[in-house]
Order: structure tokens, then sequence, then C-alpha cells
């Protein structure tokens, strides 16, 4: 079943002029990306949006369509040679990388159009990605979660759910929904579950509201 419940409370506390400093020993790493995250089974640093690897240029142009990731056990070598497992791919179908999450089989890697499975392969390739679907949307890099097996987010006009295939999930209550939120703030969408109660969460900012104030919650 499906759910809509205005008049939630969400506190959020904003840090501002907070810097830290940190030190690394690592060349070429990228400094700039959308989103990173580490690959917990295969022990990689991956970046999804980055700048390419250059040996004559460490600033190479940021490139929102490309992934990178840092050698196994060591995410601080990022220059690929034939004595470790770095490297990077391009996938080609959309205009940047939204965002990727880890399943217990894969990766999921979802631009604004289109679904991948970035899959470990190991050398020399190290991994490897299949399209899976296109003509798909996502609403923000953090509308998306992974609850046992599968993987669900909340687009710009459905949802989806991957179980080793991509399917819309059905909404009974989704028109209710797309004509109450606040369609200029969906980066804020944010996904979570409730295990004990075999639940997905999503929280979104409703019509006239700059802060999520309402939860869409799936059984």
């Amino acid at each position: 079943y499906w759910d809509a419940t205005l008049g939630v409370t969400v506190r959020a506390k904003l840090l501002n002029d907070v810097s830290t400093t940190n030190g690394f020993s690592g060349q070429f790493v990228p400094n700039k990306t959308n989103q990173i995250i580490g690959s917990a089974i295969q022990r990689f640093a991956i970046a999804f949006g980055a700048n390419p690897y250059d040996p004559l240029d460490s600033n190479s142009t940021f490139d929102p369509l490309l992934v990178r990731w840092s050698d196994q056990d060591n995410p601080y070598e990022w220059v690929p040679e034939v004595t470790n497992q770095s490297g990077e791919q391009r996938v080609s179908s959309g205009s940047e990388i939204v965002t990727g999450i880890s399943t217990r089989q894969e990766i999921l890697v979802l631009t604004d159009t289109s679904v991948y499975s970035m899959q470990y392969i190991g050398p020399p390739f190290v991994w490897g990605f299949n399209l899976l679907d296109q003509d798909i949307s996502i609403a923000s890099q953090n509308a998306i979660i992974a609850v046992d097996n599968n993987v669900y987010w909340m687009g710009k006009d459905k949802f989806y759910v991957y179980n080793g295939r991509v399917q819309t999930l059905p909404c009974s209550i989704r028109q209710h929904i797309y004509s109450t939120l606040n369609g200029d703030q969906l980066a804020q969408i944010v996904a979570g579950s409730n295990e004990a109660f075999s639940e997905v969460w999503w929280f979104y900012a409703s019509t006239g509201s700059y802060v999520n104030d309402t939860v869409v919650i799936y059984n």
C-alpha cells in the first residue's frame, strides 16, 4: 500500500564556515566529482562524474559522465598502470551521472536518463558496464535506496524498482504526489527505509514549501 502524510518535521542543522585540512600522498586524485562511494566487497573508491586522468594535466576538464575508480585497497592511487586496478570508463547515455549505489551483486549507476549495471570483472578491464534501461529519471541524488536485494528510487514523474530488471513501481497515489510536490525542490528529496515494517520512505517538499515537509511511504 501507499500513504502520503503532511506535517512531518525534518530538522536540519546547517554547518557554516567549517573548514578541514586533510593530507594525502596520492597523485591525480579526482579534484571534482558529483559523488564518491566505496565498494565494500571489492574495496575500491569510485567517483561518479570526474575529471579524467591526464598525465600532463592533473586539473583536466570535468566530465559529468565519467566513472573513475582507485586501485583496489588503495584510495590514494588513481593513476592507471598495468600493476594496479585503477581506471576509468565513460558512460554514453544521458548528460550527467546523478548517483551510484551499491547492492549485493553490483553497483547501479543512474544518469539523468538511464540505468547502468557496474560489475567487477577483474583485470585488465576491472569493471564492466551494462546498459539496463533508458528513458528513466531520478528526482535527486538521494532519492534512491537499496533494501535487501532490491533498489527503489523516485523519478521525476513515477517510481521505479530494480530487482534484476528495471520496472515501474505501481503507485495508487502517484497523481496526488506529483501534483502536490514542489518541483523546484527536487534536489532535497531523500529516501529511507523502515525495515521493521518493510517500508520505503521518500521525504519531499510540498507545494509552497522550501523544506521537506511531506513523506510518501511504500510498503
